[in-house]
């Protein structure tokens, strides 16, 4: 391994290994709808990528917790990158080798166990590597790495497919892709390991726990709803008690968590079901999906500006709620695509998802850290990222059968539902009950 220290930036501040996380986030950007377009490829439902959804992001939380504490106990960093990331290029390589659903529900379980290997230490990477005054620099230039690489991956699931499905077929651009994919993976492995420093010091969780409640999440679309850098500071037995009010915390929070679980599973009812609808009900190919998935994201990133005006204005909760009933209007509206609306009109509705994600990042996080009393942030923050998880978990499973055995107008429509029927748990700020006497 001599070779390894001598390629190794002499440079205590080199920001070249960042890299890394570009070619590892463009592998999982490509891949985030390349599972779920297979899967219809080799026949599989809106409920089979429902369930690969919910199987994924089951095994991502209970990793989360398993690489945090294994990495708190080895005091090593930059090795949980490289196995991350070589491991989902190993898995997403053999994606040609798979020719059942049951087989993709094993790749991206076994995807999402890799990938939380370098989500639970990145942040601390950076934290153990730079001065305190520079963690939220550094940590916002990491996610601008990582978005510009997922973008990136996007962009090429979209060409990869364009030219291969016009030449050769759906089957071999798809299988081709996972190649690719593959190889962005190892590609991210090799920089890491060739770039990446080992920290010099370590932190304490308290620490971590205040700047991730100040810069959010590393992760983009593939767990965005769902981030996982805290999951491993709370046992899983302390979300129970949140729920029941068994804390510190007070009702105002713990109703939050209701909520926002909600809203997740809500999300998941829409999102899950998506892209196959798009390919199954629209006809759109899987170029066209590629690209009108970007279509969030951008107008996403465009429209925080307006999310911090509305915020300012209006305060957090109403801003929070005039974005959920603009997402519930959208769901439902999805529901007449290809039918009272034209099938491009998916396309506008796409852009307009995006907007009003932006008043929901913004604003939940920040309510959920002044509601925390002080120091518990973290565990606050914490417990919100499981919920938003375990959410995500539900809908996943229940949007996807719900658009077999009714139809995907009827998953749209429950979403948009549960979506607008949430909205007075959001707004609504509860009083603890005062004794008398």
């Amino acid at each position: 391994m001599r070779w390894l220290k001598l390629t190794r930036p002499l440079d205590p501040g080199s920001t070249s290994w960042y890299a890394a996380f570009l070619l590892a986030n463009a592998a999982a950007g490509a891949a985030f709808l390349l599972i779920p377009l297979y899967a219809h490829f080799l026949g599989g439902t809106a409920a089979d990528v429902g369930i690969i959804a919910a199987v994924g992001s089951l095994v991502g939380v209970g990793a989360s917790l398993l690489w945090g504490g294994i990495s708190d106990r080895t005091r090593r960093r930059r090795w949980f990158v490289v196995l991350s990331f070589a491991g989902i290029g190993l898995m997403y390589g053999l994606l040609p080798l798979v020719g059942t659903v049951q087989g993709l529900v094993l790749i991206g379980a076994a995807a999402s166990l890799f990938w939380m290997a370098s989500s639970t230490v990145s942040a601390l990477v950076i934290m153990e590597r730079f001065p305190e005054a520079d963690w939220e620099r550094e940590i916002g230039r990491l996610n601008a790495y990582s978005g510009f690489g997922w973008a990136t991956g996007q962009g090429l699931g979209a060409v990869w497919t364009g030219v291969f499905l016009s030449f050769l077929g759906e089957g071999v651009g798809l299988r081709t892709l996972g190649i690719v994919v593959g190889l962005l993976g190892v590609g991210g492995a090799l920089v890491a390991a060739l770039l990446m420093p080992e920290p010099m010091k370590r932190v304490a969780r308290r620490d971590f726990r205040g700047v991730m409640v100040a810069v959010g999440s590393f992760l983009y679309e593939r767990f965005r709803y769902g981030p996982a850098h805290l999951y491993y500071l709370i046992k899983p037995s302390q979300i129970v008690r949140f729920l029941q009010g068994k804390t510190a915390f007070g009702p105002d929070l713990v109703l939050l968590y209701y909520g926002v679980f909600l809203l997740m599973a809500a999300f998941a009812v829409f999102f899950v079901p998506l892209p196959i609808f798009l390919r199954q009900e629209l006809g759109w190919p899987s170029p066209v999906i590629y690209l009108a998935h970007t279509a969030p994201t951008l107008s996403s990133v465009v429209a925080y500006r307006w999310a911090r005006r509305a915020i300012l204005r209006w305060g957090h909760r109403p801003a929070f709620g005039l974005g959920l009933l603009g997402r519930a209007v959208t769901f439902a509206l999805f529901a007449l695509a290809g039918k009272a609306l034209p099938s491009w009109s998916a396309a506008p509705l796409l852009l307009l998802i995006g907007v009003t994600w932006a008043t929901f990042q913004l604003s939940a996080t920040t309510i959920v850290s002044r509601l925390a009393p002080p120091g518990l942030k973290g565990h606050a923050l914490g417990a919100y990222n499981a919920l938003t998880g375990l959410g995500w978990m539900v809908g996943a499973v229940t949007g996807g059968f719900i658009a077999d055995s009714l139809g995907f107008d009827a998953a749209f429509l429950v979403a948009a539902a549960v979506v607008f029927l949430t909205i007075p748990v959001i707004l609504v700020e509860a009083r603890p009950l005062v004794r008398e006497g």
